[in-house]
């Protein structure tokens, strides 16, 4: 099976897009033969012989975050494959895998939509929905992708359900890793954020959130905005307890993770579609406090089991979330548990690999649309579907039943009556 994968970039380039394209390839390089194609960072184009070979196509930089490489078509024309993987939104791809032969099977996968540019959709949003028209499938990561989308939600007949997944292994301390969590620990409570440091990570509130929490806070990034929140932390008297980290290696952000005693994504806009960073902090075992955006974010988030949701921008669920947790190390190591149990189960790379591959087979075997995938789950992957779509209750609501070990069912009868209405709403998966 020959699969062209064209993509925006590539490791070691930094991104979730690129994440997932990563473990992707390196999970069926010995089943598949891949071709990637990306745009490069620089004006010239570069071959790279690894374990699954990628082009890197010369671009002259940037236009509305659309690399200008007039001569990625050309290259994406050079493999034949079997099957074209499109990850998007990424003009360049979209128009390769609209030149291609029709013949050949598309696979659209949706990471987000146009967010910062959505004044340019009036142009772009014909050419998206002739490509997705054109599309075979659409992968998406969650089922809320499909509703989020105005694009997506018309094409929901051609949506496959595919989990974004982590490398478990990678986040195992080795002895050098036990050490510097051991240095990193001495008694006071730590906070970790990881992301880039601009508006929609929403990091400003949760400065203001730990001024009255005698935690620590520890922010792994860079970003434009790391100046102006130095002196935010100044003028909430909590500067000697924020520390920007920036960017540090892989093996330093996984003993952060393990140092760390709450994990918070606490993003405030739909620009945050999903927050790969939340499995990789329940890869080890931490809590996790995110926001109920209406993206994938606060579906993969269990409410009141992995950790908190809190409505966006909200200072003071925010804080209370924060306090219950650094405050109760038994309610931490019990979620946190739930967390990694729940990677364990849905989100790993091996899991998204194999799905996908079951994918491309569907495909080739000229069963594109599966009308019975997308409209009703099996068990196993109903059981993904878990966090309502409703704003929860606070923070400090949420905890007394978690704390007491008390449960109803009203939780879970809530849950099951959200999936019938999703799926009746959707009129398929």
């Amino acid at each position: 099976m020959r699969v062209l994968q064209l993509g925006k970039f590539y490791d070691p380039y930094v991104g979730g897009m690129e994440t997932v394209l990563k473990e992707l390839c390196e999970s069926l390089a010995d089943q598949v033969e891949f071709q990637v194609i990306v745009a490069n960072t620089r004006c010239r184009t570069e071959h790279e012989n690894r374990k699954v070979p990628v082009t890197r196509v010369a671009s002259l930089g940037k236009l509305f975050s659309c690399s200008m490489a007039p001569s990625y078509p050309l290259w994406a024309r050079k493999f034949n494959p079997d099957l074209i993987h499109v990850h998007l939104p990424n003009p360049l791809a979209e128009l390769s895998a609209l030149m291609a032969d029709r013949e050949i099977p598309v696979v659209a996968h949706f990471h987000s939509d146009v967010v910062r540019q959505r004044h340019l959709l009036k142009l772009y949003g014909p050419f998206l929905d002739a490509f997705y028209r054109r599309a075979n499938c659409i992968v998406v990561p969650t089922p809320r992708h499909i509703e989020i989308s105005r694009f997506v939600s018309k094409y929901r007949e051609k949506c496959r359900v595919v989990p974004y997944g982590v490398q478990l292994s990678r986040f195992e301390l080795d002895e050098a890793g036990h050490k510097k969590v051991d240095e990193l620990r001495d008694g006071l409570p730590s906070v970790l954020c990881v992301g880039r440091v601009v508006t929609y990570k929403g990091v400003e509130f949760l400065i203001r959130a730990l001024q009255g929490i005698k935690a620590r806070l520890w922010i792994v990034g860079a970003g434009p905005l790391q100046g102006s929140l130095k002196r935010l932390a100044q003028e909430e008297g909590i500067a000697d307890r924020v520390e920007f980290l920036g960017q540090v290696s892989d093996q330093d952000l996984v003993a952060y993770y393990h140092a760390c005693d709450v994990f918070v994504l606490p993003s405030i806009t739909n620009a945050e579609m999903f927050g790969m960073v939340q499995l990789e902090a329940m890869a080890c075992r931490k809590p996790v406090i995110s926001t109920n955006l209406p993206t994938g974010v606060s579906w993969v988030n269990q409410h009141g089991k992995t950790g908190y949701v809190v409505a966006p921008a909200n200072v003071q669920e925010l804080a209370q979330a924060v306090q219950i947790l650094v405050s109760n190390p038994h309610l931490r190591e019990e979620m946190g548990e739930a967390g990694r149990i729940r990677v364990e189960q849905h989100f790993t790379s091996t899991r998204m690999a194999e799905v996908m591959l079951q994918v491309y087979r569907d495909m080739l075997q000229e069963r594109c649309i599966i009308p019975d995938a997308a409209k009703r789950p099996n068990s196993e992957e109903a059981e993904v579907v878990v966090h309502p779509a409703k704003r929860p209750q606070a923070p400090s609501a949420g905890i007394k039943s978690a704390e007491c070990g008390a449960n109803d069912g009203t939780e879970e009868k809530e849950q099951r009556a959200e999936q019938d209405t999703v799926d009746t709403h959707r009129g398929g998966r």
